[in-house]
């Protein structure tokens, strides 16, 4: 995309960043607006196109003066509000993580994942200068398993009232353009009081989508969200969980340590319809309550209920597959006894297993 000038904005228009193939709009107040202005043009100036034109979304960031503090923050809060429009324009369509990406040397991309403080954007810092950058908090996957490049300033504690946004260019690091097939898929478990080496071992796949799960924004918007992150897990071979003490620690041109790849077998699974019976409403009963994506992997059924993953297994998973329209607590009895055989006690096993299920919002009571 054209460069913007690095220069304040010369017009009421403000300044259009572009990324994503998106255009955010982005509109400054405040006494200080003229010396954010400057700040905003130097830091963003690889992604800004010519004020003129439409915009996708717009956002207003406020500087009440021209002091030092107050520009730092007024930076930090408009790196949100760009990345926060972004997600919302990309909701339902993508992946988005929260992760950074940089290209490995093999030249596809490395993701890592994890919560604010954990480390992402000092250790792309390190394996970017080498290969490429691409992003450093949010991470843009699409469904084919290609990562898009999103390279916003980087955004480092330095001591500061709010983290500096600093260019990519101005740290050393690499332009990595054009999208990249995803590679690696590595969630951080940065662990200071842990001397030696890092270390990292594959998740399986339940293990990787409770991981992944927590650290994937809008997800209950999307239209299939376990088996797209399924999708992405069987790509790469399984996430890597990595423990480290230092990012310095890491190899800047040969990456991470690499476990081995898991197997499609190792990592197979088998989409579920979650959906309820047309009739449902008709009928009284155990009724499981609408879950947002399902999937069996083994002998485990995962389902989605907004951004939280519930893992169910044995009576509990039978009951969930049973329950697409409403059953009386006498079939589901009688269900469980054909499938595992009576056995003294199974009656109150089963009252003590639907009132769990009722109280993590798995099942309802349909009247």
């Amino acid at each position: 995309m054209p460069a913007h000038p690095p220069a304040p904005h010369e017009t009421d228009g403000g300044f259009v960043v572009g990324a994503l193939g998106r255009r955010v709009r982005v509109r400054i107040s405040g006494a200080g607006a003229d010396t954010f202005a400057a700040a905003f043009a130097g830091a963003w100036a690889h992604l800004l196109l010519g004020p003129d034109g439409g915009s996708d979304t717009e956002v207003t960031v406020g500087a009440a003066t021209a002091d030092a503090d107050t520009i730092a923050v007024a930076l930090a809060n408009a790196s949100a509000l760009i990345t926060r429009a972004l997600i919302d324009l990309n909701t339902g369509r993508r992946l988005m993580l929260h992760a950074g990406a940089a290209v490995g040397p093999d030249g596809r991309a490395i993701l890592l994942v994890g919560p604010s403080g954990a480390g992402k954007t000092t250790a792309i810092t390190r394996l970017a200068g080498a290969h490429g950058y691409l992003t450093d908090e949010t991470a843009f996957v699409d469904a084919d398993g290609i990562v898009l490049p999103y390279p916003k300033p980087l955004s480092v504690d330095r001591g500061g009232p709010a983290k500096a946004q600093l260019t990519p260019a101005g740290l050393g690091l690499r332009d990595a353009e054009g999208p990249h097939e995803v590679a690696r898929v590595i969630v951080l478990d940065r662990d200071a009081g842990t001397p030696g080496r890092p270390r990292s071992r594959r998740l399986d796949l339940v293990e990787s989508l409770r991981a992944l799960v927590p650290q994937i924004s809008s997800l209950q918007h999307h239209p299939s969200p376990l088996r797209a992150i399924a999708e992405l897990i069987r790509r790469v071979g399984g996430i890597e969980l990595l423990g480290y003490p230092d990012a310095r620690d890491l190899d800047p041109i040969a990456g991470p340590p690499e476990p081995p790849r898991l197997s499609a077998e190792e990592l197979a699974f088998t989409a579920v319809d979650c959906g309820r019976s047309d009739h449902a409403s008709a009928a009284s009963g155990l009724l499981r309550t609408p879950a947002g994506d399902a999937l069996v992997a083994g002998d485990l059924l995962v389902l989605a209920h907004g951004n939280d993953v519930r893992v169910l297994a044995g009576v509990a998973k039978t009951i969930w597959l049973a329950t697409a329209e409403a059953r009386s607590e006498a079939d589901l009895l009688e269900l469980l006894r054909d499938a595992y055989g009576a056995a003294p006690g199974d009656e109150s096993a089963l009252c003590e297993t639907v009132d769990v299920l009722l109280n993590a919002g798995v099942l309802e009571w349909r009247t």
